[in-house]
């Protein structure tokens, strides 16, 4: 059974891959995407993942096509708030986030560890009906 105490930490990207439909396993940000997920004893969480190709920008935010900034938000993840844990699942209450239609969500995440240090991070199945794609996110203790 998964204890919040074995979650407590900073952990980094070591991969973020997904699988829609059945099809192959892919790179759900491309290669090389950095990021951290941080929980702490407080029953706090946050996660921060970027593509390594998201565009650059020069001059002001205001200056900068909204196109470009959507290019932008899609080749990320960023969302924080509570976290609690049930059997192998570690349950993210959103409440702040990139997409502000998961805010006041609970994402469910089915947690092992399969090597010292490392912590996978996987959705279920949808069973909704709605069309989803598996992800499998692998981290690393940094602390």
């Amino acid at each position: 059974m998964l204890q919040t105490q074995q979650l407590v930490g900073h952990w980094r990207l070591v991969s973020f891959v997904e699988q829609h439909n059945g099809a192959p396993w892919s790179d759900a940000l491309g290669a090389n995407a950095k990021g951290s997920i941080s929980y702490w004893p407080t029953g706090h969480m946050q996660v921060l993942i970027g593509a390594l190709d998201r565009p650059r920008f020069r001059g002001e935010w205001d200056s900068i096509p909204a196109a470009d900034k959507a290019l932008c938000l899609d080749r990320m993840v960023a969302y924080s708030g509570r976290f609690s844990v049930s059997e192998n699942r570690v349950l993210h209450h959103v409440e702040v986030c990139w997409i502000p239609n998961w805010e006041g969500r609970d994402l469910i995440r089915l947690a092992s560890f399969p090597e010292p240090n490392r912590l996978l991070l996987r959705t279920e199945a949808a069973t909704d009906g709605r069309a989803r794609p598996m992800q499998e996110v692998l981290w690393e203790r940094a602390l």
